[in-house]
């Protein structure tokens, strides 16, 4: 293993971890009636939660293919999320099984990009790409609930 890969794989790491204590920390503020809060045009708090839990699962089972590792077969969710709470569960159980997904990855396959559809990823960019996706939607569920 090279310094690169090891700075590079614990600042991607650290980067979704500090990108989900922000969404974690809007959520917590939240009480289980603002989820319905939508802006007119726009997504309730419930949907952009949806979204994000759903994403993720997305981005766990695209790490465990990059991986070529076998997908789970218990990837049961519940969406929309009836309650903050289980938003917040569910979130936690989403990142884990990232989590997992990525554990013992080696150099070469997290850098290697690999065309999935009409996207290329790596395990970096996949991970940049959670850590971006944690940081837009954290502001926009405050956004929501501000304005309503």
């Amino acid at each position: 293993m090279s310094d690169e890969f090891d700075r590079d794989l614990s600042k991607a790491r650290e980067d979704t971890s500090q990108a989900r204590d922000g969404l974690l920390a809007v959520l917590r503020d939240l009480k289980d009636e603002d989820l319905d809060k939508e802006r007119r045009g726009g997504w309730s708090v419930r949907k952009v939660l949806e979204h994000a839990i759903h994403s993720e699962v997305l981005y766990g089972r695209l790490a465990r293919h990059l991986r070529e590792l076998p997908q789970p077969e218990d990837e049961a969710i519940t969406v929309p999320p009836p309650t903050v709470a289980s938003a917040i569960s569910a979130l936690e159980n989403s990142r884990a099984a990232l989590e997992t997904a990525i554990d013992g990855v080696d150099e070469e396959t997290f850098y290697t990009l690999r065309v999935v559809g009409h996207e290329e990823y790596s395990i970096l960019s996949l991970l940049e790409n959670v850590a971006l996706h944690d940081r837009e939607h954290a502001p926009q569920i405050q956004d929501i609930v501000s304005s309503v």
